[in-house]
């Protein structure tokens, strides 16, 4: 698909599609699902290839992430921000945005899936080295680390799978969206905000 036919036009369009992602991001993440089988990186994937304006994307995973910190856990506090771990969390969600311009060159199937496991491989190590080098879970030896990568096998495995449906979910609803409804929001012609 050629990227040029596919922006969004106008700044009701970013609005719309902002608190739609922020909505996902919220409810799929607060209401019961297995262990880091979230739509995070899936949004932060879609965000970054659908919003021209890239800050538009990291607005959508950081309010995101802040509005179900704070309901998960009642507040923010300054040793919640203060978290080294959480910081690379947040950083590590983030990274699926790099792929915007891989994304938007040729979207596809094959593009989507890989750019959604690359991410959930740049956040299994990234944020079981964090809880390694920040926590007093594990020793901090070669062998501490090995157990504490071992111990996130798991996990990592509901991370690939979240990322994976989450991301052909959403990519396919926007492909289904652009391509057989007569939404107004995905047919019009560029407009300034994305020049």
């Amino acid at each position: 698909m050629d990227n040029q036919n596919y922006k969004l036009n106008s700044s009701f369009s970013y609005l719309v599609i902002l608190a739609v992602l922020i909505a996902l991001g919220v409810a799929g993440r607060l209401l019961p699902h297995p262990p880091n089988f979230t739509p995070m990186a899936a949004i932060a994937l879609f965000a970054g290839f659908i919003f021209v304006k890239r800050y538009m994307a990291i607005v959508a995973v950081i309010v995101t992430m802040l509005l179900c910190d704070y309901f998960a856990f009642g507040s923010l506090s300054a040793h919640w921000f203060g978290s080294k771990s959480m910081f690379v969390v947040y950083l590590a969600l983030l990274f699926p945005i790099v792929f915007k311009n891989f994304l938007q060159r040729k979207l596809g199937i094959l593009r989507i899936a890989g750019a959604a496991l690359s991410s959930s491989i740049v956040f299994f190590v990234a944020t079981n080295f964090a809880v390694w080098a920040f926590s007093t879970m594990y020793a901090k030896t070669f062998e501490g680390l090995v157990l504490c990568y071992t111990m996130a096998i798991p996990f990592f495995q509901n991370t690939i799978a979240g990322d994976m449906v989450w991301s052909g979910i959403i990519f396919g609803t926007y492909f289904a969206l652009r391509n057989y409804s007569n939404l107004k929001i995905f047919n019009q012609k560029d407009s300034l905000i994305f020049n």
